[in-house]
């Protein structure tokens, strides 16, 4: 390979990297949905007992692939944006507990306090939390791949 070729695909490799940096960004709706999965997870269990089951599958496992193999589809780039980059797991490291101890004030409330929609109160700050903490990790994942 002379030196003209090796420019070439040191060009195109800085094109294409361009090209998935501007595609690595979650569409305008994906965080708002993802914390609507929360949402209706934590709902689930201030609505009615009996919809605990389906909060749980369809708020915590169902929803959230649909919505990001959605997400896959619609930006072309399918990559885990909560671990993606460094930057992107440090913010991960505050909001997973974040969510966490939603989980168990919420409960506590709900159940132990016995303050009927606290959980309900818990989810809308849940999803509160994913479009803040999500908005930040597709910045933090941006810089990263540019770098």
């Amino acid at each position: 390979m002379d030196s003209e070729e090796a420019r070439r695909a040191l060009e195109q490799a800085g094109a294409d990297r361009a090209s998935t940096v501007a595609r690595a960004a979650a569409p305008r709706w994906y965080y708002p949905a993802l914390g609507g999965c929360l949402l209706f997870a934590f709902a689930s269990v201030s609505i009615d007992w009996d919809l605990i089951p389906y909060g749980v599958i369809v708020g915590i496992g169902l929803g959230p692939l649909l919505v990001t193999m959605a997400a896959a589809r619609a930006t072309g780039v399918s990559l885990d944006r909560f671990h993606a980059t460094p930057g992107a797991r440090r913010i991960t490291t505050f909001y997973g507990p974040f969510v966490i101890a939603l989980i168990g004030i919420g409960l506590a409330l709900e159940w132990g306090a016995d303050l009927r929609w606290s959980m309900a109160v818990c989810g809308v700050l849940a999803l509160a939390g994913t479009v803040v903490a999500g908005r930040r990790v597709d910045r933090a994942v941006a810089e990263e791949l540019r770098a």
